[in-house]
């Protein structure tokens, strides 16, 4: 009998299954190495998902912040009341988008919440599942990037991946709600950008359920179709933005009651001046490389829009997509810049940020070696790598050991553990 060879198409294929289940097994025994090799062979079609499942196994292994006030804290809390009640789903429908004290307006983590307290009364199942979510998307995005970049990474380019990517990282799952939609928001904003798709508009809206507050970032979205690519005039807005440092909330609270009722407590609490006396007194007590972090960032962004615009202008108008990246960028920032006058409104700098640096990253594989911009962008790589730094160590407060060294199957008994911080100082002091 004839033995035929598999075409190499077929061939091809089944090693790509064999490589990607052999990872998936490795996964099981020892996930965080897995992936950081999966990190190295990014171009393998299972290598995200590899990325994806870790970030489900980190969702199970965060330690959710004990003190008052913080966001896992409450959801933590919320998670047990539904599991220690009767509480049913009627009940909780008839709580979305009402005018009562008790409504929701992001209606995706209370109805994810509550469908997994119908499982579990255990809180780590609840921030698996976050974990789950927040990381389809965050893995999708990150590797949107990868795969549009022109050539070989430089490590200029390594290092605006690395800040894109830690700008909003998966501990980030803190705040599920809002950084949740950022993620969700930019994987349908980025392809309609770079690719005109216009289906993925659809995630773009879809992130106003998780966090309200992203109506406005639509919004910003729509001005921007309405009167597309108007790089001058962005620019001078985003420039101009800039210097405004103070904005009267109680006026901003009369402006935005134009909004349904359903958000007019929401709308109450974000410009309450006691409110915002609190979020300045908690600024205030900010580390002191938290902040220069944060002002790092932003002193890069504006280093580098005003450099390419007056060195790479031309560079810009041969990439459609780059020019509308660009554009909405920096429309976002200047409206970022209006928001960040309102309590809590500062998220949307980073959010702003987000899509400044995924269009860095691009930018720098296709013109890496522009007159005046090059030294520019290496003076700009201590500030990042400071970014960076202090991002890994606020991470450090939501993971230990047991995310690093473990497995699921060790997960599973629900050791208790430290944040990594407590127990990296018990080692070398």
């Amino acid at each position: 009998m004839e033995v035929r060879a598999l075409p190499d198409r077929t061939y091809k294929y089944r090693i790509t299954q064999n490589e990607g289940l052999d990872y998936i097994i490795g996964f099981i025994i020892w996930p965080f190495g897995i992936t950081i090799e999966a990190f190295r062979n990014w171009n393998k079609p299972w290598s995200k998902n590899i990325f994806w499942l870790f970030c489900i196994f980190f969702g199970f292994t965060f330690i959710i912040a004990e003190e008052g006030g913080a966001d896992s804290d409450r959801y933590a809390r919320l998670f047990l009341q539904y599991a220690n009640s009767d509480f049913n789903l009627k009940e909780l429908a008839n709580s979305f988008y009402t005018a009562s004290d008790n409504n929701y307006v992001d209606i995706a983590s209370p109805l994810i919440t509550y469908i997994v307290s119908r499982i579990s009364s255990n809180p780590s199942l609840l921030f698996a599942v976050f974990g789950l979510v927040f990381g389809y998307f965050y893995s999708r995005n990150i590797w949107y990037l990868l795969e549009k970049i022109n050539g070989k990474i430089t490590g200029i380019v390594l290092v605006y991946l690395l800040t894109f990517a830690l700008l909003i990282p998966i501990w980030y799952i803190n705040g599920f709600r809002m950084w949740t939609a950022a993620q969700i928001f930019l994987f349908g904003a980025l392809p309609y950008l770079l690719d005109g798709n216009t289906k993925r508009l659809f995630w773009a809206g879809f992130s106003i359920l998780f966090h309200f507050s992203f109506m406005f970032t639509f919004g910003v979205l729509l001005l921007y179709i309405l009167f597309r690519n108007r790089v001058n005039i962005y620019l001078v807005f985003f420039i101009a933005t800039a210097f405004i440092k103070e904005i009267d909330l109680l006026e901003v609270r009369s402006i935005l009651f134009f909004l349904p009722d359903m958000f007019h407590r929401k709308i109450i609490s974000y410009t309450n001046p006691q409110y915002a006396e609190i979020i300045s007194l908690a600024q205030m007590r900010l580390n002191w490389y938290i902040t220069l972090s944060e002002n790092a960032v932003k002193w890069v962004v504006y280093a580098l829009v005003i450099s390419i615009y007056t060195f790479g202008r031309r560079m810009l108008k041969e990439r459609k997509g780059l020019t509308s990246l660009f554009c909405y960028s920096i429309l976002l920032y200047g409206f970022a810049n209006l928001f960040s006058l309102i309590p809590g409104g500062g998220r949307f700098i980073t959010v702003s940020s987000v899509f400044i640096f995924s269009f860095l990253v691009l930018f720098f594989t296709y013109y890496s070696k522009i007159k005046g911009l090059s030294l520019v962008s290496i003076l700009s790589l201590p500030f990042l790598l400071l970014n960076c730094i202090v991002s890994l160590r606020e991470g450090m407060d939501y993971f230990g050991f047991i995310t690093i060294l473990s497995n699921p199957i060790i997960a599973a008994f629900n050791i208790q553990q430290s944040p990594l911080i407590v127990g990296l100082k018990k080692l070398l002091l």
